[in-house]
């Protein structure tokens, strides 16, 4: 528990507490009337929940929720946290690198965060279910609007709740944590509960021995989630494996992509990009000099200043870091960044000398951003610059060299990350 940070443990405390309220408020003003249809659902949500399908960064998903769904429709909110938290308690699912969990083997911290969630996105989304229903008994047993209010209330609590946690564990911007880690998973959480109404349904005509036959496609969709999640991972396995190789063959290139991947993302921070854009920058960061794979070693470990003979060489690194990425489908939005990463406002760049408007926004975060860290890195035949003098550089050649329109995101991104800096030196 000392090693989640105090804001993160603040969170989980704060979290637990709106939890007991909401559970509190739950029990006092809804019953459950069918205990065979709680202990049907919850050991098929033992099930599901034992299929969790890990996310690339923290956190997992399953499709408990069409379980827990069908119960706020058959038996309402506190049937359906019932179910969620029994779902939870024994599930006892595989994790890379940790093997089996369950109840008693997950940190107490952890354990209060997943149930007081469960608690919260359930019980919210059954209340919002029973209000909306409410107003349109005349559709029966469903309505398509409790339905969706439902769901909605579902996706957005959950989700922020994760948001949230793992904003307050890793720090970064809110919006992009949200997009990083959710962005493709919406629709097919809609997608699946879908399937909890067909769940309630065949329960209310058919009775418990109806509900297993749905089961199955319930979890077939869960094999969707996974296959979805796979190709994240293989995603990000594939620049991991490019930035190795690039580090590998340049000394110098150790820790650089990252520190330009992190000076971007600041000042695209600064500049509210959309999570989408930021996330393109990043990869361009981590992946723009790739092409020196395709230099000469003696050229990229040279002591000295290099000719311009050798530096006509280096200039081809954009391109030939363009073709090595071109064909890797993910990679489109990034590939044109690689490549022209050395362009000029001016037109005075390389390769393609390219120019002002011509020179695309997310481009030119990176050519200040890698710039930035260039300056003030120790290289072979000159001394770093102080991050208050590679600013002062950076002022004097915007309008030529990087785009003025940038100045003062770039400004504040880079003094934050300076001042940041010596703080933790101080400490």
């Amino acid at each position: 528990m000392s090693s989640v940070p105090v804001k993160a443990r603040n969170y989980i405390f704060g979290l637990a507490i709106l939890s007991a309220l909401l559970m509190g408020y739950v029990i006092n003003q809804y019953h459950v009337d069918d205990w065979m249809m709680v202990l049907v659902l919850s050991i098929l949500a033992v099930v599901a929940e034992t299929f969790l399908v890990q996310l690339p960064g923290i956190g997992a998903i399953s499709v408990t929720f069409a379980i827990t769904f069908a119960a706020i429709i058959v038996g309402g909110p506190l049937a359906a946290i019932i179910v969620g938290i029994a779902g939870m308690t024994f599930c006892r699912p595989y994790v890379e690198g940790r093997g089996y969990i369950h109840f008693f083997n997950t940190p107490p911290i952890k354990t209060l965060f997943n149930v007081s969630q469960n608690i919260l996105y359930t019980g919210t989304a059954g209340i919002a279910y029973v209000l909306i229903h409410n107003q349109f008994l005349s559709f029966d047993f469903i309505d398509p609007f409790s339905v969706i209010g439902s769901m909605a209330v579902f996706i957005t609590v959950n989700t922020l709740c994760m948001t949230a946690l793992i904003f307050f564990l890793q720090g970064g911007k809110f919006t992009h944590i949200w997009f990083e880690n959710f962005r493709g998973t919406n629709l097919s959480v809609f997608a699946v509960s879908l399937l909890g109404i067909l769940v309630a349904i065949a329960y209310n005509s058919y009775g418990p021995g109806a509900v297993v036959l749905f089961f199955v496609p319930l979890m077939l969709s869960r094999y969707s989630f996974k296959l979805y999640v796979d190709m994240r991972k293989n995603y990000y396995d594939t620049v991991k494996a490019l930035i190795n190789a690039i580090e590998a063959k340049d000394p110098y290139t150790s820790g650089h992509a990252s520190r330009v991947g992190e000076y971007a993302v600041a000042i695209a921070n600064e500049m509210d990009m959309s999570p989408k854009q930021i996330e393109v920058i990043k990869n361009a960061a981590l992946l723009h000099d790739i092409g020196k794979i395709g230099i000469n070693d003696n050229i990229l470990n040279k002591k000295d200043r290099l000719s311009d003979l050798e530096l006509e060489v280096i200039k081809n690194h954009p391109s030939i870091g363009y073709d090595i990425i071109k064909d890797v489908g993910f990679l489109g939005e990034v590939m044109e960044i690689v490549k022209h990463h050395h362009e000029r406002w001016d037109g005075g760049g390389y390769p393609d000398g390219i120019s002002k408007e011509k020179i695309p926004i997310e481009t030119c975060v990176l050519t200040i951003a890698d710039a930035y860290d260039a300056m003030t890195t120790d290289r072979p035949y000159r001394k770093a610059l102080s991050p208050k003098e590679a600013i002062d550089e950076i002022q004097a050649n915007m309008g030529t060299q990087f785009n003025p329109n940038l100045w003062i995101a770039t400004q504040k991104a880079l003094v934050n990350i300076t001042d940041n800096i010596e703080e933790d030196q101080k400490k």
